[in-house]
């Protein structure tokens, strides 16, 4: 079973998605500020990360370089609320799968879900 962890500032963010991935039995698990995300990071040892790009003291590219110097092979999925091709090449180059954008749609969540972490 995969395991999720799910890092944005918007807590009602994190418990939605956590919820969402116990539909696909994914175990997950949540943070909601950069330190509290290394810790469980460190704790938990996801596979997957679903990752918010703005958030305050660090941003998500930042947290992603540090989660892959602690695990190269964990994979990510950014979220954030602006889409523009500068931070999806950003994010692709920093080794993300994919990228979604807020407001979370469920059609393409599920999608993404289906096809990179079952």
């Amino acid at each position: 079973m995969p395991k999720v962890l799910v890092v944005d500032d918007e807590v009602e963010i994190t418990v939605f998605l956590c919820n969402f991935l116990k539909r696909f039995d994914i175990e997950s698990q949540k943070a909601s500020d950069p330190k509290t995300a290394l810790a469980a990071f460190n704790q938990f040892k996801p596979d997957w990360v679903f990752l918010d790009i703005k958030m305050p003291d660090k941003d998500g590219f930042e947290l992603l370089e540090e989660f892959k110097k602690i695990n190269s092979k964990v994979k990510a999925i950014m979220i954030t609320g602006k889409d523009d091709k500068e931070s999806q090449d950003k994010a692709k180059g920093l080794g993300a799968c994919d990228y979604i954008v807020k407001p979370l749609d469920l059609e393409e969540l599920h999608e993404k879900i289906e096809k990179h972490i079952l």
